[in-house]
């Protein structure tokens, strides 16, 4: 099969199994009492956990900041918040297009005339420390969870991930070398990119006024963060990841994948900002780059 119809077939694929999910998940909800607990919930819990996925998205900002600038990229802030917001645009709402990433590592190899195999390079790399995050994460989380197992198990597993998360770490620092310098500095935004979501998450659970189970609803958003990837933008693999991990847990699934409705609805408003820039002029650098 060709590259091109290989990644038509990979996008049309995800969002095959995202519509599936979705179309699954919310035929199995109970929307009476859905209705009762939106009728119930705390706008200012829910607006600070706009202002968390915000803030997640600063540090994904800096984080990108970190790798241009050694490839000798400088943007203003602004700019790249900007450029940044059309990313998420595009991964969100076109499909089967040009990915955002894609899009935003052409625009600058173009505006700045580097290399697009050194510029995509960092994207993908930016979205790897991403991954490892979380896999950080969730060791860390693990010693706080409740599951069948002792908490010797847990400990051990969890010691096991943070082990393997610095031999990844070790292993992209070599792949990366030219960023081997930076390749923690993005590790760490990375943390604080999740340890932002993590508590977005915890405010959508309190605007609702759940109660307990915050670990596991905790653990459940993380491990729906890395299947996200098998469908496009995530949707309906959060909304399966929290139904069906909520009855794993036993806790109510019609609240548990409301919260993940929410999650998902904040990152299509936040997302959609970036319509603005889509047709308009932004300078890259010393000459303006049409988007």
């Amino acid at each position: 099969m060709k590259p091109k119809l290989r990644k038509q077939f990979i996008t049309a694929l995800k969002i095959t199994i995202g519509l599936f999910l979705i179309v699954w998940v919310l035929s199995k909800l109970d929307w009476e009492q859905i209705r009762h607990m939106l009728q119930k919930a705390n706008p200012l819990y829910f607006g600070g956990a706009i202002l968390l996925f915000l803030l997640s998205q600063l540090f994904s900002v800096f984080r990108f900041d970190v790798f241009i600038r050694n490839l000798g990229i400088r943007m203003s802030f602004q700019t790249n918040s900007k450029l940044y917001l059309l990313g998420m645009f595009y991964n969100f709402f076109l499909p089967g297009g040009v990915g955002g990433d894609a899009y935003k590592a052409y625009l600058l190899s173009q505006s700045h005339e580097k290399s697009l195999k050194r510029v995509g390079k960092i994207v993908f790399l930016e979205r790897l420390l991403g991954i490892v995050a979380i896999g950080f994460s969730l060791s860390i989380l693990l010693l706080f969870l409740e599951t069948p197992f002792s908490f010797l198990w847990n400990a051990i597993i969890s010691v096991f991930g943070l082990i393997g998360v610095f031999i990844v770490l070790k292993l992209i620092s070599r792949w990366a070398h030219a960023h081997k310098k930076r390749v923690y500095i993005g590790f760490f935004y990375s943390i604080w990119v999740q340890f932002a979501q993590i508590l977005c998450v915890l405010f959508i659970l309190k605007s609702f006024q759940v109660e307990g189970n915050y670990i596991a609803y905790l653990f459940l958003f993380l491990i729906s963060s890395v299947l996200s990837v098998l469908s496009f933008a995530g949707l309906g693999i959060r909304e399966a990841v929290f139904y069906y991990g909520a009855i794993w847990f036993q806790f109510n699934p019609d609240v548990s994948a409301s919260v993940a409705l929410s999650f998902s609805l904040i990152t299509a408003l936040i997302s959609f900002s970036g319509i603005f820039f889509l047709f308009k002029s932004l300078r890259l650098s010393n000459k303006k780059t049409r988007l």
